[in-house]
């Protein structure tokens, strides 16, 4: 199976292959989209640059974008980016069959087969266009503005509580 940040990366990636051509995305957008930390993004976007999946834009308006077009960029190649896969131990013994190593071999074969056909190109039409300007439920931090608060009607001094009270001051 894949590990929880191989599959954040595949969401990012898919949220990176579903914007227009030419376009990029800052890592605190993406973070906000994805509902993850910043640094925690940054740390998959370095792995993901240093495997050439993506590129990126230093300055304002820079960003992410995919190294490669979305049609050509396979779950398996994310997957080798972040699954460190060790090789299974030879057995010690020339009688010996190591039936571990000889399922898991057929197993990993298998599942290289099956995320190597399947692309990031194929989800993105999944997604729903996210408008990136803050409308008037988007509430960066979590809080929701305050009920506006109960201010008593009352008189400001000593002077004017007859008139408050609706009596006639008497001298």
């Amino acid at each position: 199976m894949l590990n929880k940040k191989t599959l954040h990366a595949i969401h990012a990636l898919v949220h990176i292959a579903s914007l227009p051509q030419g376009v990029s995305i800052s890592t605190t957008e993406l973070s906000r989209q994805l509902h993850l930390s910043v640094s925690y993004l940054e740390s998959l976007l370095k792995i993901l640059r240093e495997n050439k999946l993506v590129c990126s834009t230093r300055g304002p308006g820079g960003g992410y974008e995919l190294a490669l077009p979305a049609s050509q960029l396979s779950v398996w190649s994310v997957a080798q980016a972040f699954d460190d896969r060790s090789k299974p131990q030879a057995p010690t013994s020339v009688y010996q069959i190591d039936l571990d190593a000889l399922l898991g071999g057929a197993i990993e074969s298998q599942f290289q087969s099956i995320l190597s056909s399947i692309f990031i190109g194929n989800y993105t039409h999944e997604m729903e266009p996210s408008d990136t300007r803050n409308g008037p439920n988007d509430w960066r931090f979590g809080f929701k503005p305050l009920a506006p608060s109960y201010v008593p009607v009352a008189p400001n001094s000593v002077f004017q509580l007859s008139q408050f009270m609706g009596l006639r001051a008497t001298a």
